[in-house]
Order: structure tokens, then sequence, then C-alpha cells
């Protein structure tokens, strides 16, 4: 092979990578990125072509969240790689792995005008965990290529989260008639992450306070380390604030699991209940529930452990008084014994959450509420399918509506930055990286965000369920104060922006298998058969987000009208 080629160099990383653990490259179409995306090609990865290079970034995140593996990004050089830029904030935020390979023109060429050349060094600032201009590749050590692959495995995998590495290349862009693959050097390794102090001081904690509870907010964690926290749950006598997100609402969950936090916490008279609050432990991300923030600013506690799994520092609220980094809960096996029983702290938990679950049950018969809707989902899929969560209105839906604990499931949603873009793009991503289903539940203005992941999702002839619910515009601003503060016409203009759009024509024209379901027996049906085809498949429905904030409301009064009664 000619000396001044960069194949070499580009084949010596991809091979490396992919002996490390990587499968997928996601590439968009380009000239400068040649050598990168024949040397992925040659390799044997499976390589994926994305014309839009925004759905390629998210269809890399959720690929990842099902994995644990990065997907490599290969785009042109310009303004593409800035298309990856809300994936790569999102993957920074939830601690995802992801790999970017960007091309660039070789230093010569930047500043001086070139085409299609803009200044790539450190384009996505503090959001990468590690950011390296290449050498331009032609005549660089081979031993250089192996130790970037290396070090972009552990700055992704391990520490979590997005890797830029910025590629200069030359022309002559074509490859030589030979491309050689050498035989890999590096090997696939696991970096265990346990916290022992963190550990120790959870024993610690348990036994000193009865009032105590763990709160597990949206997460990728690993099955076994949700069990874990089931099982400290159990030791410690303490409930478990599970978000819809959080791995912890499906059949195989352990622990004390509250799955009405939104409405416990959002009553006066269950808080009055309760008493004085101990210790807070928080895994990751806080829930998304609302009245579950507002209740823990209205009763700190005295102690408040945040244990976070990648290096973000999760704490809008700013009352965190210990954080330990990793997993301390590996030392919580079936082995350990129960510190106490009969604790009054747990039996009102379980009791508010028992009259909260049923009073949530028999409000989910209506047809028109997102309640309901996101119910029937569940109700609907197989064993061990993966639901994709979208933002805004969906993941709130799930908070009341995920009430079913008679199957398991896992649950993917983008709460490191809360975006309403990607969703459809990080389901296929899910998708193809999972030997499960995934449903995606999604709502309309999400839905027009993310055209280009339907585009792509026919393309690659994915295997998806999306559930898509039209509600008319952003019905989450239907539960703000703003609703009420401005005249009708601004709110419907500047808040509510309905797409009004012919989705149902639209997916038709793509060739897509649609159904329009009108109630919720309807949707059940509709979910179950997607389940038992091969394809992919759009369930629309149209929701009624005034039936949904009634709905809220009566559950609350319903609920405090028990709660009153008493025990």
């Amino acid at each position: 092979m000619h000396q001044q080629s960069p194949y070499p160099f580009a084949i010596r990383f991809f091979n490396e990578m992919k002996a490390l653990g990587v499968r997928e490259v996601a590439v968009s179409p380009g000239s400068r990125n040649t050598p990168l995306v024949l040397a992925a090609d040659v390799t044997g990865l499976d390589v994926k072509v994305f014309l839009d290079e925004r759905v390629a970034g998210f269809y890399a995140l959720g690929n990842a969240k099902v994995t644990n593996a990065p997907v490599i990004l290969v785009c042109t050089s310009g303004t593409a790689l800035a298309n990856y830029l809300p994936a790569v904030i999102e993957a920074n935020h939830s601690g995802t792995p992801m790999v970017i390979c960007s091309a660039d023109r070789p230093p010569e060429l930047r500043q001086w005008g070139a085409g299609q050349t803009i200044d790539q060094v450190q384009l996505y600032g503090g959001n990468v965990r590690w950011f390296y201009d290449l050498p331009v590749p032609n005549n660089a050590s081979l031993e250089l290529a192996q130790n970037i692959a290396l070090r972009a495995w552990d700055r992704s995998v391990v520490a979590g989260g997005p890797v830029h590495l910025n590629w200069p290349l030359q022309k002559p862009l074509e490859p030589p008639a030979d491309l050689e693959v050498p035989k890999a050097k590096l090997k696939p390794f696991n970096s265990p992450n346990y916290c022992e102090a963190g550990a120790q001081r959870l024993i610690e904690l348990a036994g000193e306070y009865e009032n105590g509870l763990i709160s597990v907010g949206p997460n990728d964690l690993s099955s076994d380390t949700i069990e874990q926290i089931g099982r400290f749950s159990e030791i410690a006598s303490w409930p478990v604030i599970a978000d819809p997100a959080s791995q912890m609402r499906g059949r195989a969950s352990a622990g004390s699991i509250v799955t009405t936090g939104e409405i416990l916490c959002g009553s006066n008279l269950f808080s009055d209940l309760l008493g004085s609050l101990d210790v807070v432990v928080q895994v990751g991300l806080a829930p998304t529930s609302k009245a579950y923030k507002e209740w823990l600013t209205e009763n700190p506690p005295k102690q408040h452990i945040l244990i976070s799994p990648n290096t973000d520092w999760v704490d809008s609220s700013n009352a965190i008084s210990e954080t330990y980094h990793g997993d301390p809960f590996y030392v919580f096996t079936q082995e350990k014994d129960v510190l106490r029983s009969g604790s009054h702290w747990l039996k009102r938990w379980k009791y508010g959450n028992e009259i909260a679950s049923y009073t949530i049950q028999q409000q989910l018969l209506d047809d028109g509420n997102e309640f309901s809707i996101v119910s029937a989902v569940i109700e609907a899929i197989e064993d061990n399918s993966k639901i994709m969560l979208s933002n805004s209105m969906v993941i709130r839906d799930a908070e009341l509506g995920f009430q079913n604990n008679k199957i398991a499931y896992r649950t993917l949603c983008n709460r490191g930055a809360n975006g309403i873009d990607g969703i459809i793009s990080t389901s296929l991503g899910a998708s193809f990286g999972s030997e499960e289903k995934v449903v995606s539940i999604i709502g309309d203005v999400a839905t027009t965000h993310d055209f280009g992941g339907i585009l792509a999702a026919v393309r690659l002839e994915a295997d998806m369920t999306i559930v898509m619910l039209d509600n008319g515009g952003g019905g989450i601003f239907s539960f703000l104060p703003i609703n009420n503060e401005i005249n009708e016409d601004q709110f419907k203009k500047y808040f509510l922006t309905s797409p009004d759009l012919p989705f149902t024509n639209i997916f038709k024209s793509l060739g897509i298998e649609i159904s329009t379901p009108v109630s919720i027996s309807e949707l059940i049906t509709d979910v179950k058969k997607s389940m038992l085809k091969t394809g992919l498949s759009i369930i629309y429905y149209q929701s009624d987000t005034s039936a949904t904030v009634r709905i809220l409301r009566s559950i609350r009064e319903a609920f405090d009208h028990e709660i009153a009664k008493g025990e």
C-alpha cells in the first residue's frame, strides 16, 4: 500500500474500535469523508447510510442506549457535523456513549476561504468527554491510530458520553487497489465502576434513619443494578419513587415501588400524614414529576445523597449534601438482612400508593385522555418490549398511565436535555440495537420535528411501532399558568402551535402501514397486531388535552377524598 495514503491509519482505527466492541457506523454522504467511509466498510462493520446528519446523531444515541456501545458517526466537512449537535448535547447530559468522526480540510486550507471549510476544532465545546484534532493521517504512526481508538472507547464508554475526533484529510481521497485489514491488537475490557464508600454510607444511613426514600429518575442502568436498588429498598424499608423511565415499574422490579408519586406528593393531606423526611437517596437524574420536586423543596430531608452513575452533577435544587460516583448498590444481594420490619413510614407510602393507583385505574376507562392511551400501550405490548417515551406531555402521561406491573419492559427516554427533537430517530437506533420490539409513543409536534426519522425508518426497513398522539399541538401548555393568563388566540398561536397536517395521508404516501383506532379497545388491538408483524407500523390516535386536564384534576380530588377518610 502506498505510504502516503490515509487508508492504513483509518483502517487501523476502525478495526481496533470493532475489536473493542463497536458494531455500527452511521455515515452521511460526502466527499472529504471518503477514506473514513471506505475504511469502516472494509473492516466489516455494519455501515448504515443516513441522508440527514441530525437523524444519524439521534440514531446513534438510541442504539447506544440499548447496547452501551457507541455507534461511530462519520460525516464530511463543513456544516454537516453541526447537525449532530442536538444529539451530542443529549448524549452528554444522559451519559450515553457516542463517537463522532468528522472529516476536515487539512490545516493549510483552513481559514483561507476554501470551500466547505469551517472551524471544526472544539465545535461541540464542553459537550464532549474528549476532543482530538488528528494529524493528517498519511504519515502518522499506526500505533497512534490504535491509541486513539482505545482512548475514544474509554472516554465514551467508561466516562459515559460523546467523543469528537476531527480528521484532516488531504487529496487524493480515493483508495488504492489493495485495502488490507491487519489483525486487531486491542481486546474488549470491562471497567467495573463500584463505589465501596457509597455502599458503606448507604448501609449507615439505612441503619440510622427510618424515614428515608429512594428516588430513581430516567436512566439506562443495567437490570442487575435495578434489581440491587430494589433489594436495598427492601433492606432499608424505604420506598422507591420510580419515574416511568426508571426501569422499576415492570414486573421484575423488587422493592417497595411507588408508581404514583405525582399524586401522593401533590397532596397536602398525604404529606401531613407522612411526617418528617430524614433521607433521600437520589439515583442519577431526578424523577420527572413536578409534584415530587415541589414536595421535596417544601420538605427538605436531613440528608440528601446523590448517586451519580456518570460524570454529570445532577442537583438543580441545590439540595445535595453528599455525592458518590459509580455503583454502590452491588453489595445489596439476597444474603443481606432486612434492617427493620414494621416500618410505619413505609406502610404509609404503601397505603397511599394503593389508594392512588386504584383511583387512577378507575379513571383510565375514558377513551380521550392521554393517561388511558399510554396505559393501553403497556397493556398491549409483549413481555420484555422496549418503549420509547417522547418528552413534553408523553413522559408525564406515563407518570400516571404506567401503573401496570404485570409484564417486564424497558423504557427509553431522552431526559438528559429533555428535548422533543429526534425522538423517532432515537427509537430507530434502539430498534436496530435491540432484539425486542421497540414501541415509540410520541406527540404530533415531536413527530413533525422528526419527519427525517420516519424517512430513515422507511429507507432502512425498520421493524418498530410508532404510537402517535395527535392532541392538536403543545398540550403541555394547557397545564401551565400561561393558559389562563393570555387570550385564547395568543395561546393557540404562540404556545399550542398545532401542526394541522394530514398525518395519515403523509404516512400512507410513504407506503407505511397505518391504523387509526378511535377507542382504547381498538388501540389495544392495533398495538397487539403490530407486535406480531415485521416492519414499520404507525398507529395514529387523536387525544383530547382538555379531557387529560380534567381527569388529572379528578384523580387528585378523589385521592384526597379517600385520604381524608383515614386508614
